[in-house]
């Protein structure tokens, strides 16, 4: 008999919800109130910005961020650490995914424009080409670190990439915009759209949950 898979979660964000991640893991529980014990993986859900402090940029005048570390993000970063000591993997939406990118040793670009218009084009890497939703104004930057880009947007849709210095780096920014990214030395994946907010049978919520299995599980649910 397969062990049911328990997906733990930091309760920002979505709230208690493991909605659409529930087509892959049996049950959910609140790590801030229960603990580590028993999870197979974790989910760090999205909402307010992460301190720049974590990628190592000063604040730039939109990062929604407190001047200080919030509680939020001591208490993450900590769950990161726990999951990456003890071999956990760590799937990270939106906010999560850009807290993944930094935990990772990547950065992110503090300000961009264009991406906060409801749904729009993905392509992965494989060649597919399917709609995921877009509500962020800061975008992951892996590229210096470890990490497969699994998806990116279609075309590209911001003007404008600031850094903490507030100056627009557009001209410096040749790569794509990633809408997926794993990062292997601490099996994280980072999904920057918000799969939740999708139909349970849309083809982004039946393709991010086939990478979970992937990336993630295949030596769980192979037993």
């Amino acid at each position: 008999m397969t062990k049911p898979l328990i997906l733990g979660y930091s309760p920002w964000g979505n709230g208690n919800s493991i909605f659409p991640f529930d087509a892959v893991f049996d049950y959910g529980q609140d790590v801030l109130k229960k603990g580590f014990d028993n999870i197979d993986a974790l989910v760090l859900w999205g909402g307010t910005d992460i301190h720049p402090s974590y990628y190592k940029e000063k604040h730039h005048q939109f990062n929604q961020a407190p001047p200080f570390p919030s509680d939020r993000d001591r208490f993450e970063w900590k769950a990161m650490v726990y999951c990456k000591l003890h071999n956990i993997p760590i799937i990270g939406v939106c906010r999560g995914a850009q807290f993944l990118c930094a935990f990772a040793g990547g950065s992110l670009i503090q300000h961009v424009d264009g991406h906060n218009n409801g749904n729009h084009k993905m392509v992965t890497k494989d060649g597919e080409s399917m709609y995921t939703t877009s509500a962020h104004h800061q975008m992951l930057y892996p590229y210096e670190v470890n990490h497969e880009l699994l998806a990116w947007s279609q075309t590209k849709l911001a003007s404008r990439y600031e850094n903490g210095d507030g100056a627009n780096t557009s001209a410096m920014f040749t790569q794509r915009e990633p809408e997926c990214v794993y990062f292997p030395e601490i099996r994280g994946l980072g999904i920057q759209g918000h799969p939740e907010w999708m139909n349970k049978d849309s083809r982004m919520v039946q393709w991010f949950n086939e990478l979970i299995i992937e990336k993630l599980f295949n030596e769980v649910t192979s037993d």
